[in-house]
């Protein structure tokens, strides 16, 4: 699997494929990638509606929920990308920017091409 820009953790990837075989791990990169897209579009509903809260609002919820989800699956690019965020907001330096939703898509888009084109690959798991 292309690991370009370190979009996809292939060890973590690797692993979790390991303990689920190929089955269960497209039901679960399905599932990931519906429970992204919600924590991404939440993560933009409240970053515009609010001022960051610091560690434990809600937006550091989300926040750290995607870096976590990110990481489990090897997302590597959205899950670094999400911790930063998530130490913004702890440390009260975040600011609004309706770009980031877009980047943290745009990240997830990535690994979700890679994978797909790993899937593609003769004698891919």
């Amino acid at each position: 699997m292309a690991e370009g820009d370190n979009i996809v953790d292939r060890s973590a990837f690797a692993q979790l494929l390991d303990e689920v075989g190929p089955e269960v791990m497209a039901r679960l990169l399905d599932s990931f990638a519906g429970e992204a897209a919600a924590r991404i579009a939440r993560f933009a509903e409240l970053s515009e509606a609010c001022s960051p809260l610091g560690k434990g609002g809600d937006l550091h919820r989300e926040v750290h929920s995607l870096k976590s989800v990110a990481a489990s699956f090897g997302a590597a690019a959205l899950a670094k990308r999400a911790g930063e965020l998530e130490t913004a907001v702890e440390t009260l330096q975040y600011g609004h920017d309706p770009a980031t939703a877009a980047e943290l898509a745009a990240l997830f888009g990535r690994f979700a091409d890679a994978v797909a084109a790993h899937r593609r690959t003769p004698g891919a798991s």
